[in-house]
């Protein structure tokens, strides 16, 4: 009897397999109605994807200054939870930030 039900659910697998797939011959609209047909409208950004009508062109701002690092001491014991890291400032590292070109002065606020 076990046999029998291994045959059937190969002989059904195989059969699903060879169905033919029917969404594979529905036809594809043409570029231009898929286009009307969308809900969000069409932006052509030109060679730089990261432009936009409302913001322009983002500019790119290096600034340096040091980062915040933070260290256990070497007698920290990660069993105790009362223990605070201790903070220190870093090496000097180049950070870069977009800014708006619009405003260009506001690439340092946070």
């Amino acid at each position: 009897m076990r046999s029998f039900f291994g045959i059937l659910a190969l002989a059904s697998s195989l059969t699903i397999s060879a169905a033919p797939s029917f969404a594979a011959d529905y036809a594809v609209p043409p570029v231009a109605a898929r286009r009307i047909a969308a809900s969000v409208p069409y932006i052509d950004r030109g060679p730089n994807p990261y432009c936009g009508p409302r913001c322009g062109c983002p500019i790119v701002v290096h600034v340096r200054h040091r980062s915040l690092e933070r260290y256990y001491p070497s007698s920290f014991d990660p069993r105790t939870k009362n223990e605070d890291p201790n903070y220190a400032y870093g090496r000097v590292r180049t950070y870069a930030r977009f800014a708006n070109p619009a405003f260009p002065e506001r690439v340092l606020e946070y």
